[in-house]
């Protein structure tokens, strides 16, 4: 366990967040899932999640995400960081981080090769409808529109069609793109054994992430552009939900999950308290916390 470098960098932390913030800390030491529910792509079949020597230790051996999501919060803005340390790959894979997680839909940061099966490693934003395993908004494809504007009608038809989109979504893959909701970069997967920090920043429509302090992917997602949206699945669409973190075709451990906020209830024995009105539900961890 890390735990002592984790209180030092919490006492750094508070230093520089408002008085207001709250922090929910998991440890996974004696772990049990009374305050989380798994959430799966393409209703998959559950997961593996137990604790090991005070780690997370999870397996989905195909590739549908698996996330474990924290039980009725409903939170705006916040940052949630995660260890995690990859032990095998099966096949395809992603690791994952979730914001504004709900039945149906979830902002998903992704490192692997899953979507779009990816000829080589990315990163990547998305929104994705999770009964149905697409992603929401645009074809990734439309994101290299120069390359179709001056086409011919019959051969722009072939795109849409042929084989010429999937070199153009190969491009993409390999060199990058942003749109609304829909980013991708080229990235490395996470070291197979080793430990790696993701980070993700939520501050409204802004997201971005990081891996071991560099920030390698940020977008703004623009929640009312969306079609599916105005359905009223959701009173306040895609501007709440809960937060997730997962995996897809891999076995690995996680750890110290912390999840900072001026919305976020402290959990897991920290004194700094939260003041002014929440604006989240978090049920039974707001009082469990301290």
């Amino acid at each position: 366990m890390k735990f002592a470098i984790l209180i030092i960098g919490g006492i750094l932390l508070f230093q520089t967040l408002p008085v207001s913030a709250g922090t929910f800390l998991e440890t996974f030491d004696n772990f049990d899932l009374k305050d989380w529910k798994e959430i799966n792509e393409r209703n998959a079949p559950a997961g593996e999640w137990r604790s090991i020597n005070g780690e997370l230790h999870a397996e989905s051996k195909d590739n549908a995400i698996r996330m474990l999501v924290i039980k009725n919060a409903a939170v705006h803005d916040y940052e949630v960081a995660l260890d995690v340390m990859p032990l095998a790959k099966h096949g395809r894979g992603h690791i994952v981080l979730a914001a504004r997680v709900n039945q149906t839909y979830a902002v998903v940061f992704a490192i692997g090769n899953v979507f779009w099966n990816a000829p080589s490693p990315i990163v990547s934003g998305v929104v994705l409808n999770l009964p149905t395993g697409r992603i929401a908004g645009l074809p990734l494809f439309f994101a290299r529109i120069d390359k179709l504007v001056n086409m011919e009608p019959d051969k722009l038809n072939e795109v849409f069609k042929g084989p010429a989109r999937e070199d153009i979504q190969e491009e993409i893959l390999k060199e990058g793109a942003s749109m609304n909701c829909t980013t991708v970069f080229p990235h490395p997967f996470l070291k197979t054994r080793e430990w790696s920090r993701m980070k993700l920043r939520v501050d409204q429509e802004r997201f971005t992430l990081s891996v071991n302090g560099e920030n390698v992917l940020s977008f703004t997602c623009l929640f009312d552009n969306f079609a599916f949206l105005e359905e009223g699945f959701l009173e306040e669409g895609l501007n709440v939900g809960s937060i997730g973190f997962g995996l897809a075709g891999y076995t690995a451990r996680f750890d110290n999950l912390r999840i900072t906020g001026e919305d976020i209830p402290n959990h897991g024995g920290l004194s700094v308290q939260p003041e002014g009105k929440l604006t989240v539900t978090w049920g039974q961890l707001k009082q469990s916390g301290n």
